[in-house]
């Protein structure tokens, strides 16, 4: 909150001013989406803020676009978060001509599918956390770049979903979890001690 609160002070406005929360809903860590739309959460209920829910696939698409190059409108660009376990975050996300427009649901992947994945949709970049994927595939190694989603990339796309009427209450957005719940509940106890 602190840390909200420099932001606010910085660009000389309150709480009560925005017009918009933007948040990025997964895929990803899941304790780490977990405080952040908590944070959302407090914020958008004090004064019943309307909020942009962003795929963190998308935030890493527009991340790329601003700081290492633009590609042409039509272009394709396939965000890679590592899962763990084998698994991997795959979206794959458009070039607009203000935006990227995702082509397909950010999908939770195996090794395996998320090859098959670039290899159907042929991205012109592949980005995120894919180095341990597309080591032995020298093709698409050539395309990747290592990037992760940074929250300045969230305000440009928050301020087009707004402006087409796309924030919502807060009570009807959900995290994206990918993986199912099993993954980060608590084991329970086979048996007693």
């Amino acid at each position: 909150m602190g840390m909200v609160s420099e932001v606010l002070e910085e660009a000389g406005i309150l709480v009560s001013q925005l017009d918009s929360i933007g948040v990025s809903v997964g895929p990803g860590s899941f304790t780490g989406l977990r405080i952040g739309f908590a944070t959302v959460q407090g914020l958008a209920f004090a004064k019943d803020t309307p909020v942009v829910a962003v795929s963190s696939l998308q935030a890493m698409a527009a991340t790329f676009l601003r700081k290492h190059r633009q590609l042409p409108v039509g272009s394709k660009i396939v965000s890679v978060l590592d899962a763990r376990m084998g698994e991997f975050n795959c979206g794959c996300y458009q070039v607009g001509e203000e935006s990227t427009e995702g082509i397909v649901p950010d999908q939770l992947l195996s090794a395996e599918q998320a090859l098959d994945f670039i290899e159907l949709h042929q991205p012109e970049v592949i980005i995120g956390e894919a180095e341990v994927l597309l080591d032995s595939q020298v093709n698409w190694l050539a395309r990747y770049t290592a990037v992760l989603p940074d929250a300045l990339d969230l305000l440009p796309i928050t301020g087009r979903a707004f402006a087409d009427g796309l924030a919502q209450p807060i009570e009807s957005i959900e995290l994206v979890y990918l993986r199912g719940t099993e993954a980060w509940q608590k084991r329970k106890r086979l048996r007693e001690s």
